[in-house]
């Protein structure tokens, strides 16, 4: 284990300046190796109306650069350039089949630059965020894929370009509008490094683990801020690693340090109960940088947290190799220099359970978890404050997602979403900063809406612990701090079944998910949307947990449950952009 030390040095595992030693037209604050043999690097810049993309191809033939809103080739919408005798040739093309793309009748992706070098061939150009052109694809801060290809040889003419082949193109899952980099204000000769790990943990050879290590933090002898973490993956074991979660411990336990126990449903025995949720990452996320006015606290004499944190790892291990040895985890970077406000964290959610259930063969179903008027108006009122200020967001669901979208409630109204993902990435995840914070008031409420793609199914999936099954989850920074942790919802389906399951974790002949699978002839839409139909006038059973931060409950929360419908509300509806709209 390293403990706590100074940083002399500014942080390595940053995503500015990842490509350092290649040079470009100009500075670019972000880069991107798009291919793993490093054939194809991207470089942009963004501002309020643009983006400004470079990039640089080992080839001397053309290049192809686009977006896609599922990683596929078609739809997308490319440019395709070359030079060819010292003349550059560039169009803005979209795509119709799977076949090559055809010439834009607007052409909104502009030419800055181009040139062949001993690299091979740069391409320099612009494009605004929002062309209102049906073939283009808006550039937002959601998760967007970008494709690439490149041929050795240069096309005849702007008719004739050739496949490209198998081995030269591909598609790589990027965040184009992030905000989240390391602020220019920090000390790095101020702050201390933190890294906990597993501690050489043998992965079990089966399909999921959930692993729980508890650590004691050492005397930081005062209140410090957490102002950036990122995870550190034992190489080789980047696509085992499934999720870290850490976890703050009320109460001091110096015989936990170094701990490990299976956990999540089942918390290892005599362990304490760890109440807030203070980082997450999971596969695919990079380095997290707080808002420069906002940090965790942590440490010193008044933190009734007390030392002792738990890290959580699941472990997604479907071919069940054996053998496995691995030190992952999280690296903290903590200052002594307090930022104007401290952050808490509040879970919103659909409770993990198998009664979140999805049929088969749907294109966009929607599983949805509640934070209701109730649960947001208590905590407020009890803390004597008018609102909470939401600074980040990180989504996350399993393999089925399509997409993720946290919502914004006031007075009956939709406001404009916290956070809306349209293009969710399993293999792509992390915080999300916010552009600009969402103020939530009393009388708001929030809810978390998870879209699924099923038409691969066969038969119902559930929520569960497996990467396999299915979550929905939003996970949010906010200030100022309170005691809210969790809002969690579920459907009543002993009611809607009209009948009762005492736990539906219990597998079997006449388990839950057993009945479920026998209920519906789930190939028939028919008796499918008989389902939905059930599902959208149940009433759910929403919880609200709270965790004392004064200490007066050291050892658990309060959680509050009640049932209610979902109440109507007018719909948000997204301004029209500046641009108008066009054909």
């Amino acid at each position: 284990m390293r403990t706590l030390s100074i940083v002399l040095v500014l942080y390595t595992l940053t995503h500015a300046n990842a490509l350092q030693g290649v040079s470009t037209t100009e500075p670019f604050n972000n880069s991107l190796t798009l291919d793993k043999g490093g054939n194809y690097l991207l470089f942009w810049n963004f501002n309020s109306t643009h983006v400004t993309f470079e990039v640089r191809v080992k080839t001397r033939g053309y290049v192809g650069f686009g977006l896609s809103p599922n990683g596929n080739m078609f739809p997308s919408d490319v440019v395709v350039g070359w030079v060819k005798d010292g003349k550059v040739f560039f169009k803005d093309r979209h795509t119709t089949g799977h076949s090559a793309p055809v010439v834009d009748k607007s052409q909104d992706w502009i030419l800055l630059h181009g040139e062949e070098n001993d690299f091979g061939t740069v391409l320099k150009f612009t494009r605004k965020l929002n062309t209102c052109d049906k073939d283009d694809i808006e550039i937002n801060n959601a998760t967007q894929r970008v494709i690439y290809s490149y041929h050795p040889d240069d096309p005849t003419d702007e008719h004739s370009l050739m496949y490209h082949g198998g081995e030269r193109r591909g598609t790589k899952s990027v965040s184009l509008l992030n905000s989240n980099k390391a602020p220019a204000s920090v000390n790095y000769e101020e702050t201390k490094v933190y890294d906990f790990t597993a501690g050489n943990y043998i992965v079990p050879d089966k399909d999921t683990t959930y692993m729980c290590v508890a650590q004691t933090l050492p005397d930081l002898g005062a209140k410090h801020h957490v102002i950036q973490f990122e995870p550190i993956i034992t190489p080789g074991n980047e696509r085992l690693i499934h999720h870290l979660v850490i976890q703050r411990c009320k109460g001091d336990f110096p015989n936990l340090n170094h701990a490990q126990g299976e956990c999540f449903l089942s918390w290892p025995k005599g362990w304490p109960v760890c109440s807030e949720i203070f980082i997450a990452w999971a596969t695919g996320g990079g380095p997290f940088y707080f808002p420069e006015n906002t940090g965790y606290p942590i440490g010193g004499p008044n933190d009734n947290e007390g030392s002792l944190m738990v890290m959580q790892i699941h472990y997604d291990n479907p071919t069940h190799k054996s053998g496995i040895l691995d030190n992952s985890g999280i690296r903290m970077l903590l200052t002594p220099k307090l930022r104007q406000h401290d952050v808490g964290s509040l879970i919103v959610s659909h409770s993990v359970t198998p009664y979140q259930v999805i049929p088969p063969r749907e294109p966009a179903f929607v599983t949805s978890g509640y934070c209701t008027e109730k649960c947001i108006n208590k905590v407020l009122n009890n803390e004597s404050i008018d609102e909470i200020r939401i600074t980040a967001v990180f989504q996350h669901a399993h393999l089925l997602a399509s997409g993720i979208r946290t919502r914004h409630f006031r007075n009956g109204t939709e406001l404009k979403p916290i956070y809306d993902d349209p293009n969710y990435d399993f293999y792509f995840q992390e915080m999300r900063p916010l552009k600009e914070e969402v103020v939530i008031k009393k009388g708001d409420s929030m809810r978390v809406d998870c879209i699924y793609n099923s038409l691969k199914r066969s038969e119902p999936s559930f929520g569960g612990l497996s990467t396999r099954e299915e979550m929905c989850e939003s996970i949010m920074y906010y200030y100022p701090r309170t005691d809210l942790f969790i809002c969690g919802s579920v459907p009543d389906m002993n009611t809607m079944l009209n009948t009762s399951f005492q736990n539906p974790w219990d597998g079997g002949p006449n388990s839950f998910k057993s009945y479920i699978r026998g209920l519906h002839d789930w190939t028939n839409s028919t008796q499918r949307d008989v389902f939905k139909q059930q599902l959208r006038h149940i009433q759910q059973k929403h919880e609200c947990t709270v965790f004392k931060h004064d200490g007066s409950n050291p050892y658990g929360g309060e959680t509050w449950t009640y049932e209610e419908h979902e109440t109507d509300y007018v719909k948000y509806v997204p301004p029209t952009p500046e641009c108008g709209t066009r054909n």
